[in-house]
């Protein structure tokens, strides 16, 4: 009895075989028919929707960009530097056009809507002013192609290095009176207005030279920081916020010794092309020094 089953399973095998065998040919392949079907999406890459609150407008000039962190500082119209968070969910745009995050450079003007989030501020929506906006920089030359017409200068706030296109419209001064393109030395100060363009080259509109290296220059206020150990000395400019670095390499020992924190002085420094490096410093004498009634 158990070797007729045997038997028989052993036939049906053999027939089932034979079966695929002739339908298996080249001239007729197997062909196994798979029905389509629709994964679900991987619910744990999404992130949490962010929480509803006070919605704040920022708007401003970005000064800075952390792309690994997601992270911008924007220098408000009223001059403070507010740091602003975002990310794949922060919706950004140019005029009514979507745009990428790829746009947010040092220079360009947003406008942000943002709320609290973990105690920081974050973007839900950013707004890149018009179609191809206005920003200006200040920074230093590293090189200038008459050829091309193309500038390329270290932002002083972000320290990258970007591209400027000048054209026949560029309008170049130094002191106040027109200046041609060949005084763009490399490590020349300048302040620029320019036109956020395509792949990261901008259009210069205007360009003011601050300092060419080489250049002298007479600074006054009082000292607020002296530092022999480095090696300079925090200068605050009366009747303004503006405070400068100065060098003291170039100066005599005896003359660095009679520095004082609160001294009102003249200073006359030469721009090295890194440094203010101070030549002489007289101090003011006190008849001349106003102080308030």
């Amino acid at each position: 009895m158990r070797l007729s089953l045997l038997l028989g399973t052993i036939s049906i095998l053999s027939l089932a075989a034979a079966s695929c065998s002739a339908q298996a040919t080249p001239d007729s392949p197997l062909h196994i028919e798979v029905q389509p079907s629709s994964p679900e999406p991987d619910r744990a890459l999404d992130l949490p929707s962010l929480p509803k609150g006070e919605i704040s407008l920022i708007g401003g000039t970005v000064a800075r960009m952390d792309p690994i962190h997601d992270r911008m500082v924007i220098r408000a119209f009223g001059g403070r530097d507010i740091a602003v968070d975002f990310d794949v969910r922060t919706a950004i745009f140019r005029g009514t056009t979507p745009a990428s995050s790829r746009e947010l450079r040092p220079g360009t003007r947003v406008y942000a809507d943002t709320i609290l989030k973990d105690r920081r501020i974050f973007a839900k929506t950013i707004r890149i002013e018009g179609n191809a906006s206005l920003g200006d920089a200040r920074g230093q030359v590293i090189s200038y192609d008459a050829a091309t017409q193309l500038l390329k200068m270290r932002d002083i706030i972000s320290s990258q290095p970007f591209a400027l296109r000048l054209n026949a419209s560029t309008e170049i001064r130094a002191e106040g009176r027109p200046v041609p393109a060949t005084e763009l030395i490399a490590g020349t100060l300048v302040h620029v207005a320019f036109r956020s363009g395509l792949e990261g080259v901008h259009s210069a509109q205007k360009i003011d030279v601050l300092a060419r290296p080489g250049s002298t220059f007479t600074f006054s206020g009082r000292i607020v920081v002296v530092d022999l150990r480095d090696q300079h000395l925090t200068l605050a400019e009366k009747d303004s916020d503006n405070n400068f670095e100065l060098a003291l390499d170039s100066l005599p020992s005896d003359a660095k010794l009679r520095l004082r924190q609160g001294m009102d002085v003249v200073v006359q420094a030469r721009f090295d092309g890194r440094k203010y490096q101070a030549q002489s410093i007289e101090p003011v004498p006190t008849s001349t020094v106003l102080t308030p009634q």
